[in-house]
């Protein structure tokens, strides 16, 4: 059992840590989308606007200027993301008037003019996508629906009936667990005191955690399964019941915001005692969820080209040849 952990502290220390400097292909691309898409999110925040993003407007020229020295490719969407980001980040400031000492503004323009590329496919921020399911085949039906889910930071004050919430659970428990052994719970907290105890030991709904209508807190048990080997099953079983609970709230007309639960023990220790979960749930994630403002506007989000995530496992006719 303790070579399990051994191996993954092992796998941890050696990659998960982003060197300064690093021109690796697949840690510039993360940090690039981890900068903007902090850009992203400020423009998509409701409620008075105020200047913000000197920080990672300026990581995300440097990555840029390292994407550049590294010769890699101009085309990709992440790299086009991000110079897209830089120009609405700018737009944004204009149009709100936040920068009227141009701070921040005139370094971004003058950064811009040496990049001549423009994607209008990639303009962010862009309006929730509206749900229409009917009368489509399957694909459509959910390629609609994941085109739909978007992380929304805007929300209405209309309540959320708990039938529709219960709806959303009985969809998400169809997902597939670990010998079916179903090991999720869903916490729904209502209680404006208790919301804000909860939020306040999570690191990013800072801008819109006040205007959250309900905070779904998912949990899976750890004690549905039975010993080390096991040990990353919680959060696998617990990934694929929020990616489902995601997408049934979206089809019930629902908003939500994944938020992450990567804090101290401390933090994990408050929250469990707050809401009185047991030891042995691991918190997997909150869900920001409610009903979408009417001015809602969502990240646009670039994604990896699919040629980068799906690999050619498949041998080519040569090397059956050979």
């Amino acid at each position: 059992m303790l070579r399990n952990f051994v191996y993954d502290i092992g796998n941890t220390y050696r990659a998960m840590f982003w060197v300064p400097g690093s021109h690796e292909r697949t840690t510039l691309a993360a940090a690039l989308l981890f900068y903007f898409h902090k850009l992203e999110k400020g423009m998509s925040m409701p409620g008075p606007r105020r200047l913000f993003g000197q920080e990672p407007a300026s990581e995300v020229m440097a990555l840029l200027r390292k994407w550049r020295g590294a010769a890699l490719s101009e085309t990709d969407p992440v790299y086009l993301g991000a110079l897209e980001t830089l120009h609405g980040f700018v737009a944004h400031l204009d149009r709100h008037g936040l920068d009227p000492k141009d701070g921040i503004s005139a370094t971004v323009r003058h950064f811009l003019t040496g990049f001549g590329q423009r994607a209008p496919h990639l303009v962010t921020p862009v309006g929730l996508p509206p749900v229409n399911l009917h009368g489509n085949t399957a694909h459509g039906v959910f390629s609609q629906l994941a085109m739909a889910r978007r992380s929304v930071r805007d929300f209405g004050e209309q309540p959320v009936p708990d039938e529709a919430l219960l709806e959303a659970v009985r969809l998400a428990q169809l997902s597939p667990s670990a010998c079916n052994r179903q090991p999720c719970r869903v916490y729904a907290v209502r209680d404006v005191e208790t919301k804000k105890q909860i939020l306040s030991y999570q690191n990013g709904n800072r801008g819109f955690g006040d205007r959250i209508p309900v905070v779904l807190v998912i949990t899976a048990d750890e004690s549905c399964f039975f010993d080390a080997s096991e040990r990353h099953q919680p959060y696998i079983d617990g990934g694929l019941f929020s990616m489902s609970l995601c997408f049934a709230l979206t089809a019930l007309g629902l908003a939500s915001c994944c938020l992450n639960w990567c804090v101290p023990v401390s933090n994990d220790r408050a929250v469990h005692a707050i809401l009185g979960i047991r030891a042995s749930e691991r918190i997997v994630m909150f869900i920001a969820t409610g009903y979408a403002s009417a001015t809602c506007a969502v990240p646009r989000s670039p994604r990896r080209d699919e040629t980068e995530v799906l690999l050619p496992l498949s041998p080519s006719p040569r090397s059956v040849e050979a």
